[in-house]
């Protein structure tokens, strides 16, 4: 009972935060902190009616953790925003699992890639897209910080965070079966 209504809470911010991205380029602070300390609340008051006692504090906690800590790395090197990061952190303390983050970050990227081949196709970009990566790596090769261009279109990550975030916490939390699923030990 309590992973359905961490799901159902999950599933309203996930939502909340795409259409937040895709309509205004923003995953707002008031959505994604309040997220997390109801993740941290769920799961410390659930676990105690439940007989988790602390247990699920520490579980939403470590679900937090294991989204924070290496997105906020990628963050750090410019590779995603900070409403991005916030959004992981809440997931995974709402989850209150680690393999839910591990697998919404699998999801969401793999939805990245396709949204950006879509977008690529779209916009008729896709030789000057495939230029501009190979002129990076030479860069990076180099040791030289590649400049990225600010002209492009861009995949709003949330959207694909709250894809992938659903899928995977259908999956982990409801147990809903994937054809994929017999990869899962």
């Amino acid at each position: 009972m309590l992973e359905l209504i961490a799901f159902c809470l999950l599933a309203v911010v996930l939502l909340i935060a795409a259409v937040s991205d895709v309509r205004r380029g923003v995953v707002p602070n008031k959505l994604t902190y309040p997220a997390a300390l109801a993740g941290l609340l769920l799961w410390t008051v659930g676990g105690w009616w439940t007989g988790l006692q602390w247990s699920g504090l520490w579980l939403s906690l470590a679900g937090l953790a294991s989204a924070l800590i290496p997105y906020a790395l990628a963050y750090a090197i410019g590779g995603l925003g900070g409403g991005d990061v916030k959004l992981m952190a809440a997931l995974g303390a709402i989850a209150a699992d680690w393999r839910v983050v591990l697998s919404a970050t699998v999801y969401a990227l793999i939805v990245a890639v396709i949204f950006a081949g879509v977008l690529m196709v779209r916009h008729r970009i896709i030789k000057r897209t495939l230029s501009r990566l190979l002129g990076a790596v030479l860069m990076i090769a180099s040791k030289t910080r590649p400049e990225i261009p600010t002209d492009s279109p861009r995949v709003p990550f949330a959207l694909t965070i709250a894809l992938g975030g659903l899928l995977a916490a259908a999956e982990q939390m409801l147990g809903l079966w994937t054809p994929w699923a017999w990869l899962n030990p």
